[in-house]
C-alpha cells in the first residue's frame, strides 16, 4: 500500500493532515476582483498538478475577508464536496481566507481532521518577507485610491475616507490605526509640498492590500526633493514619520519614473487571528 505523502512537502508551507497520491483536491480563494480569483486559482491549481493531484473542484468569493466563510456560497459548496468525502482535499493560498480567530482555526482543523482531510496554504508565511521597496512589483489583492486637495483641510477627508474604504476592502488589521499612519504621511505631504506645489496641487493616496494582507499606505506628492530623508524617517527632523512608526508601521520612499514627484509609503501587518473582532 502506498504510504500518504505529508502535504507540508514541495511547494506548499502550513498544512493540515496527510495526502494519498492522486488525491482529489478542491481549490477556493476570495477576493473582491473576479480577475485576481481567476489567476489565484489557476496558481493553485498549478499546485495541484506539481503534486499529483486532481482538482475536482474550483470555487471562489467576491467577498472581503471579514464576511464569516459560512456565508459565502463559493465556501459552501467547497465544504459539501469535502463533508460528501468527493474530495479529500483543499488548496486555498491563506488559512485567513477562511477563518480569522484562533477558534475558528481550531474548528476549521478539527472538521478536516474528523474527515481525514487536508488542507495546502501555498501563499502562507512570513508576513514580513512582503516588506520590498516602493518600487518592487507587489501582488495587489485589492486596492482604493483617491486624490486630495494638498491642504490641511483635506486631512479629516482622508482619515474618514481610509476607515470606510479598509471596512469595504476587509482589511483584517486596525482600522483606526491604518487610518491615522495615513493622516499622518498625509499631513507631511502637506506641510513639506503643499506651499512649492500652488494652489492646484494635489496629493494621491493609495491603499492597497497584498495577498498576505500587508497594507501599503501611499501618498505621493509633486515635490520630488526629500531632504534629510532618513533623518526624517528616523524622527529626527519632525515627528510624522516618526508618530508613523510609533504606531507600527515601517515607512519607506521612492522617487516617481519621471522623477518629479515622490512616494511615502507606510507598511501594515494585518492583525493576529486572535486580535480580530469577530
Amino acid at each position: 500500500m502506498t504510504q500518504p505523502t505529508p502535504v507540508t512537502g514541495g511547494p506548499s508551507v502550513p498544512a493540515i493532515g496527510t495526502a494519498e497520491p492522486g488525491a482529489a483536491v478542491v481549490l477556493y480563494t476570495t477576493t473582491l476582483d473576479p480577475r485576481v480569483a481567476v489567476h489565484t486559482l489557476t496558481a493553485l491549481a498549478d499546485v495541484a498538478a506539481r503534486q499529483g493531484w486532481t482538482v475536482v473542484h474550483q470555487a471562489y468569493d467576491l467577498a472581503p475577508l471579514h464576511v464569516p466563510a459560512r456565508l459565502r456560497t463559493g465556501w459552501r459548496s467547497v465544504a459539501q464536496l469535502l463533508d460528501s468525502g468527493e474530495a479529500v482535499g483543499l488548496i486555498v493560498p491563506a488559512e485567513r481566507e477562511i477563518v480569522r480567530t484562533r477558534s475558528e482555526r481550531a474548528a476549521l482543523h478539527a472538521w478536516l481532521l474528523s474527515l481525514a482531510a487536508f488542507a495546502v496554504y501555498p501563499h502562507a508565511g512570513d508576513q514580513r518577507s512582503s516588506l520590498h521597496p516602493v518600487g518592487a512589483s507587489i501582488p495587489v489583492d485589492r486596492c482604493w485610491g483617491r486624490s486630495y486637495a494638498l491642504i490641511r483641510a483635506s486631512l479629516r477627508r482622508v482619515r474618514d475616507d481610509a476607515r470606510m474604504f479598509l471596512a469595504v476592502l476587509g482589511w483584517p488589521g486596525d482600522v483606526v490605526v491604518a487610518a491615522e499612519v495615513l493622516s499622518r504621511l498625509a499631513e507631511n505631504a502637506v506641510v513639506h509640498a503643499g506651499a512649492a506645489g500652488g494652489p492646484e496641487a494635489e496629493m494621491s493616496v493609495r491603499l492597497s492590500i497584498t495577498e498576505d494582507d500587508v497594507l501599503l499606505v501611499d501618498v505621493t506628492d509633486p515635490l520630488p526633493e526629500f531632504p534629510d530623508s532618513q533623518a526624517a524617517i528616523a524622527g529626527e527632523r519632525g515627528r510624522g514619520l516618526m508618530y508613523a512608526q510609533l504606531l507600527g508601521a515601517r515607512v519607506t520612499w521612492s522617487l516617481s519614473g519621471d522623477a518629479r514627484a515622490k512616494t511615502v509609503r507606510a507598511w501594515l501587518l494585518p492583525c493576529e487571528p486572535d486580535e480580530v473582532s469577530p
